[in-house]
């Protein structure tokens, strides 16, 4: 079972801001699933000459997109695919989606297109697939990573190497992180960096549906949790909907 969910921190409430944590999981075809996390940039672009306020939300959901996208179509066509091969052609098809983006701006001011860049389609991306027996994290930038319980940050130092950044300077060679994922665990987890390790070992029970979302927005209530967004994207096996 997979499943995801998504919710606007406090800060961004207050604030009357969008969101800018998106998510999405799916399973494309028998034994195979994925989740997605993406986390816009919140900071402000600043140029030679001006200050420029950030929407890069809009990245996130358009990125966040096509990966879903790009994944179903890859496991609906070929489910003996290894992660490798997956992850290698999916780095490059999302970059390849970002230059389109960037090229469809009207004319060849490389300053503007810039500006787009920085304030429209810098952000994170953390997620995971499986294919059959065989599963494996995959990120750029911040976030958590969980495991039956044991939870990793991805800390970047507030400096998250997000994908966009490659094709700014013309990379070609670059990859996504990744880590694999033990065939015998019983759940495992994506998150934002609006996350504590704490709240996500409660991801631990399997909750099919809107159940999940209802469970994040209890989560939020109390005061000092949540005041970022909060993004997840959570898989569960057999022995995780026995345990609980």
């Amino acid at each position: 079972m997979i499943n995801h969910a998504t919710l606007i921190g406090r800060s961004h409430r207050l604030w009357q801001q969008n969101g800018q944590d998106f998510a999405l999981s799916g399973a494309p075809a028998p034994d195979c699933a994925f989740g997605l996390v993406l986390d816009g940039c919140g900071s402000k672009y600043r140029s030679d000459t001006a200050v420029f306020p950030s929407h890069n939300e809009v990245g996130a959901k358009l990125l966040g997109k096509f990966l879903a996208s790009a994944l179903s179509h890859k496991l609906q066509s070929d489910t003996a695919v290894s992660p490798a091969d997956l992850l290698a052609d999916l780095y490059r098809q999302s970059l390849d989606f970002l230059a389109g983006l960037v090229a469809l701006f009207p004319g060849q001011n490389p300053a503007l297109r810039r500006q787009l860049v920085m304030t429209h389609l810098l952000c994170t991306v953390v997620g995971f697939v499986k294919v059959a027996d065989t599963a494996v994290f995959f990120w750029r930038g911040d976030g958590f990573l969980a495991v039956d319980g044991s939870v990793t940050g991805l800390d970047s130092g507030n400096q998250p190497d997000y994908l966009a950044y490659d094709m700014l300077e013309g990379r070609r060679d670059g990859r996504f992180h990744s880590q694999p994922i033990p065939p015998d665990a019983r759940w495992f987890a994506a998150a934002s960096d609006g996350w504590t390790a704490d709240l996500l070992t409660g991801c631990a029970t399997p909750r099919p549906g809107p159940a999940l979302q209802r469970w994040l927005n209890q989560q939020s209530q109390p005061r000092g949790q949540f005041e970022d967004d909060g993004a997840v994207a959570v898989w569960w096996g057999e022995r995780a909907k026995e345990l609980s």
